[in-house]
C-alpha cells in the first residue's frame, strides 16, 4: 500500500484522493504504480510527462504488514534487507525508526533488535522527493557542480535538478534520449531474515591458471566468503565446485569477517566471449553451517577464464605517441563488437527477466561480444549479468557519474566509495565483467566542455582527482583481477594529455552526429578503441502511433518534437536525409529512410574501423536500446522492435567481414576476420545494372591468419563500368567463401539518392523450413532495402533490410520477440499478414 506522505506540493493535483492508502506492488516505483491505479497519464503518451513533473516534488508513504513467531524474533541476527531503494527514505518497524537510505545504488541492511515483535508487524518507508533532497544537498554545500538544465522544453522553459548531488540514475533528470522522472520506490527485492547464522553477504573468487594460456592443466580457485555476525559464533564453511567440495572450519567475531578456503579444478573447460568459443559455467555452491545447527547459503556461477586490458605504449605511423586498448582473453587478442546500454525502461517495474532476454539475445544475434553499461543509468540486475555469462556477452561497467563535475566532500565520498564496495563484490565473479570504468565523459568534459570558466569551476580538476582517486582505489582493492580505467573516454590516468587523443586509450567519437560532418569523415578518423559515436533515427511507424496522436504524425510536430530530445535532432536527421537519400513521400517512409541512413553512418564507421586492425580494437556505437518511444540513436526501439541499424549490425559484426572501401577513383576489397583459426577465402566482385544485367565480373582470392584483416584487391571504376557508363548506373557486391563461412556486401559509388532505382521484380513465399517459419525470396533486379514483416506480429525477419543482388536466392527465419506475448505463427494464419517493401517504396515515382 502506499499514499502521499504530507501535504501536497508544487503543482499537485489535489482532487485525487492521493492521502488514502492505495496499492501498490514493489519491487515498483511510485509514478507506475501511479499510473496504473488511472491516477496519472501514460507520462509516455504526447505531451503527459509534463503533467506528472509534480509526483518527483512529493513525499510518499509505503507500508505492509507481515506475521513473525516468537522463534523469529528469539533469533541472534533479525534483519530487514533492502537490496535497493530508490532513493531517499526512512525506515520504520512497528513505528520504530530503524534504517534509512540515501543511496539507490546500495543495499540496506536494517538490524530490527527489539523492534520485532511476535504477531503482526508493520514496515513503512517514507520516500522523500529526491530532486528536493539534490537541491538541499546542493545549498548546504553552498557551491554548485551541475549547473546545465537537465530537461528543456520547447517553450525554452528548463527545470534544473543539481542530480549530482543524489545518488541516483542521473539520467532520470533529462537527458538528450530521455525523460524527466525522477521516480522514487523500492527498486529492488526485499526480505527479512531472522536466523542464528551470519549473513553471508558475498563471495569472491581469484583465479589462478595453471599451465599454457588458452589451455591450462588446472585452474587453482581462492574463494573468499565474507560473514556478518551478530555475535561470536563457530561453524563450518562449505564449497562445492567442479565435482569438488572443501570444508573450512571458523570462528567469527561479531560483526564482517573472511573465510578463504580453495579448490583446485583440473582439465578445466574455459569460458570465451561469443563467437571465440563456449560459454561453460560452475555451479558454486557456498554453505555456512553454524554452531547453532542453522545454516546460511549462497549459490552462484562461475566462468573460467583469463582476461587482460593491454594498454603498451608506442609510436603511431606519423610518430605521435599512441598507446593500445584491447581485450585479451584467454590470452587471445578479440575484437570487441557492441553496443552501449541504458536501462530498458523509465519504470523498472517493467524490465522482466523476458524484456533482458530479449534484448541480449538481439545482441548476441548480431555477433555482438560486449556491452557498455553506461553511467548515467544503474547497475544492472543480476540476471543481466547471468545472461551476459550464458551468452559470452563481456561487460564494460561504468560507475554511476555521468556528464557532470561530482561534489568532493567527504560525504559525497564515502557515499561513492560504499557503493563501488558493495557494487563490486556483488558483481565481480561474473564471468562477463571485463572492466570498471569511472565515469561517463566527466574527464573529457573538464578537459573540453565550458565547466572550468565558470566561477569556482577552476576547483573542478581537484575535485575530480580527489573522488576518483578514492574510488579507483576502493575497486582496485575490491577486484585486483580487472582494470580500473578512469574514465570513459580516457588515456586512462590523471594529467595523460588529451582524453579524447585518438592515438590512446578509448574515444567517443561525435564529429559526424553532433558535428554535422558527412560519413565520408568516419574514414578519417583511426582510433585504437570507439567506446561511443552513433546516429540518430526515428522508430517505425506503429511505435510512434501508440504515443502520438495521428493529427501530430509529422517530425516536427508538436507533440513529435517532444518525443526528440536532441536539440538540434531532427535538423540533423532531415538535413542527413536531403544530402544521402530520395526525399521520402510520407511520414511513415520519413521513419524508414531515416533509419536506412542511420544504418549506412554506423555501417560506415564499423566496417573501416574493423579493416583497421590490430590498431583499432573495438567498437560500441550508441546505442542499443531505449526506455521510451523516442526518437534516438538506438538500434532497438524501446518495444525491443529492431530498427534497420540492428540488422546492418548482424551483418558489419559478422565473423567474416567482406567490405568495400570506395575512394574517388577506386573500389578495394577488404576481408576482415574474427576467427582464431586461419581461413582461406575465393569469391567474386561483380558489377550490375539496377535493372539486373551484369556487367562486370572478377575473381578475388586470399588467405587471412587467424584474426586478420586484409586487402584482397584494387580496382579502378573503369574495370566495373563499360564505356560511356556513369557511376551512378551501377552498384557492385562481393561474396566470400571459405570452410563453413560466408560474407556479401555491396558499395554504390555514388549517393543513395542519385541511384537509379528500379521497381522490383522479385517473388517472395512465406514456407515452413528446418527451423520454422521462412521467407523465401527470389528476385531479377537490385532491390534496396528489402523488408518484410508480419502486420500485427512481434518479431523480425533475420537478414531484413538488406541489399538484395539479382539472381540470387535469398530465405529469411521468422525471429519471434516472446517477451511481448509474441509467439512463432502457422503459416496459413500469417499469409495475409505478409508485407514487402524497398527503398523505392519510400519514394514518389511520377508517370513520365
Amino acid at each position: 500500500m502506499f499514499r502521499l506522505a504530507g501535504a501536497l506540493k508544487g503543482k499537485a493535483p489535489r482532487n485525487l484522493g492521493l492521502n488514502q492508502w492505495m496499492p501498490a506492488q514493489m519491487p515498483g516505483t511510485v509514478h507506475y504504480q501511479l499510473q496504473k491505479l488511472g491516477k496519472i497519464a501514460d507520462p509516455f503518451y504526447g505531451r503527459n510527462e509534463l503533467e506528472v513533473q509534480w509526483v518527483d516534488e512529493q513525499d510518499w508513504e509505503l507500508r505492509r504488514s507481515f506475521e513473525a513467531t516468537a522463534g523469529d524474533c528469539a533469533k541472534a541476527r533479525r534483519q530487514l534487507i533492502f537490496d535497493g531503494i530508490d532513493t531517499i527514505a526512512e525506515i520504520f518497524l512497528n513505528g520504530k525508526r530503524v534504517g534509512k537510505s540515501i543511496n539507490m545504488f546500495r543495499q540496506v541492511v536494517c538490524d530490527l533488535g527489539t523492534a520485532l515483535k511476535s504477531g503482526t508487524n508493520e514496515i513503512r518507508v517514507l520516500l522523500k522527493s529526491p530532486t528536493a533532497y539534490a537541491w538541499g544537498e546542493a545549498r548546504r554545500h553552498r557551491y554548485q557542480v551541475n549547473t546545465d538544465p537537465d530537461f528543456k522544453w520547447e517553450t525554452g522553459e528548463a527545470r534544473e535538478s543539481r542530480r549530482a548531488w543524489i545518488r541516483k540514475v542521473q539520467c532520470q533528470f533529462g537527458w538528450d534520449w530521455g525523460l524527466y522522472l525522477a521516480v522514487s520506490g523500492l527498486w529492488q527485492p526485499t526480505r527479512l531474515e531472522c536466523s542464528n547464522a551470519p549473513r553471508l553477504a558475498s563471495l569472491q573468487t581469484r583465479q589462478t591458471h595453471l599451465g599454457p594460456t588458452g589451455n591450462p592443466r588446472q585452474v587453482r580457485l581462492r574463494f573468499t566468503a565474507r560473514l556478518e555476525a551478530s555475535r561470536p559464533t563457530g561453524g563450518e564453511l562449505q564449497i562445492l565446485c567442479g565435482g569438488k567440495k572443501v570444508r573450512v572450519s571458523a570462528r567469527l567475531n561479531k560483526g564482517e569477517n573472511q573465510v578463504a578456503a580453495e579448490i583446485v579444478l583440473d582439465q578445466p573447460r574455459l569460458w570465451w566471449p561469443s563467437g571465440q568459443g563456449e560459454q561453460p559455467l560452475y555451479p558454486v555452491e557456498v554453505v555456512w553451517l553454524d554452531e547453532s545447527g542453522e545454516t546460511s547459503k549462497l549459490h552462484k556461477k562461475i566462468g573460467l577464464r583469463t582476461l587482460e586490458l593491454v594498454t603498451q605504449k608506442g609510436r603511431s605511423k606519423d610518430g605521435k605517441p599512441a598507446q593500445s586498448f584491447y581485450f585479451k582473453v584467454n590470452g587471445r587478442p578479440v575484437f570487441m563488437k557492441g553496443a552501449n546500454w541504458i536501462p530498458p525502461d523509465a519504470f523498472s517495474d517493467r524490465c522482466t527477466p523476458a524484456v533482458y532476454r530479449h534484448l541480449l539475445s538481439s545482441m548476441k544475434e548480431a555477433h555482438m561480444n560486449m556491452v557498455r553499461v553506461w553511467g548515467g543509468g544503474w547497475y544492472e540486475q543480476e540476471f543481466f549479468y547471468n545472461l551476459c555469462d550464458e551468452m559470452g556477452i563481456l561487460v564494460w561497467q561504468d560507475f554511476m557519474m555521468a556528464c557532470a563535475v561530482y561534489p568532493g566532500t567527504s560525504e559525497f565520498i564515502h557515499e561513492l566509495t560504499e557503493e563501488a564496495r558493495y557494487q563490486v563484490r556483488r558483481l565481480s565473479d561474473h564471468a562477463c565483467l571485463a572492466l570498471w570504468s569511472g565515469d561517463n565523459e566527466n574527464l573529457s568534459g573538464i578537459a573540453h566542455w565550458w565547466w572550468t570558466k565558470i566561477p569556482g569551476g577552476k576547483r573542478y580538476p581537484a575535485m575530480y582527482r580527489r573522488y576518483m582517486s578514492a574510488l579507483r582505489d576502493t575497486c582496485e582493492k575490491e577486484d585486483p583481477t580487472r582494470r580500473f580505467w578512469l574514465s570513459s573516454p580516457s588515456n586512462g590516468a590523471f594529467n595523460a594529455g588529451d582524453p579524447d587523443d585518438l592515438n590512446r586509450g578509448d574515444v567517443h567519437y561525435w564529429k559526424v552526429w553532433h558535428g554535422g560532418r558527412p560519413f565520408s569523415d568516419y574514414l578519417t578518423v583511426k582510433p585504437r578503441f570507439v567506446s561511443e559515436f552513433g546516429f540518430q533515427s526515428f522508430p517505425e511507424p506503429r511505435t510512434l502511433t501508440a504515443v502520438v496522436p495521428k493529427k501530430e504524425m509529422n517530425p516536427s510536430s508538436w507533440v513529435m518534437e517532444h518525443h526528440q530530445r536532441s536539440p538540434k535532432g531532427n535538423l540533423l536527421i532531415t538535413n542527413t536525409l536531403a544530402r544521402e537519400m530520395p526525399i521520402p513521400k510520407d511520414f511513415d517512409s520519413f521513419c524508414y529512410a531515416s533509419q536506412i541512413n542511420q544504418a549506412m553512418a554506423i555501417r560506415t564507421a564499423v566496417e573501416h574501423w574493423r579493416r583497421l586492425k590490430p590498431w583499432c580494437m573495438g567498437t560500441l556505437y550508441w546505442q542499443v536500446n531505449d526506455l521510451w518511444p523516442v526518437a534516438s540513436w538506438s538500434s532497438m526501439d524501446y518495444h525491443g522492435r529492431w530498427k534497420v541499424l540492428h540488422h546492418e549490425a548482424a551483418r558489419f559484426y559478422s565473423p567474416l567481414l567482406a567490405s568495400l572501401e570506395v575512394s574517388e577513383k577506386t573500389l578495394s576489397v577488404w576481408a576482415t576476420s574474427d576467427s582464431p583459426k586461419a581461413v582461406n577465402l575465393k569469391g567474386r566482385l561483380e558489377s550490375f545494372t539496377w535493372g539486373g544485367r551484369k556487367v562486370k565480373s572478377l575473381s578475388v582470392n586470399g588467405r587471412l591468419k587467424a584474426g586478420e584483416s586484409r586487402k584482397l584487391l584494387a580496382v579502378d571504376f573503369a574495370r566495373l563500368l563499360e564505356k560511356g557508363m556513369h557511376p551512378r548506373e551501377i552498384i557492385v557486391f562481393i561474396r566470400l567463401e571459405g570452410p563453413g563461412i560466408h560474407a556479401e556486401n555491396h558499395a554504390i559509388l555514388v549517393p543513395w539518392k542519385w541511384a537509379p532505382v528500379e521497381k522490383p521484380r522479385l517473388q517472395a513465399a512465406l514456407r515452413n523450413g528446418q527451423n520454422g517459419l521462412e521467407l523465401a525470396v527470389q528476385t531479377h533486379t537490385v532491390v534496396p532495402f528489402f523488408h518484410a514483416e508480419l502486420q500485427g506480429l512481434e518479431g523480425h525477419f533475420a537478414g531484413d533490410w538488406r541489399v538484395l543482388r539479382p539472381g540470387a536466392k535469398y530465405n529469411f527465419p521468422w525471429v519471434a520477440h516472446t517477451e511481448r506475448g509474441a509467439f512463432t505463427p502457422g503459416l496459413a494464419e500469417v499469409r495475409s499478414k505478409l508485407k514487402t517493401l524497398s527503398l523505392y517504396d519510400l519514394v514518389d515515382h511520377p508517370r513520365v
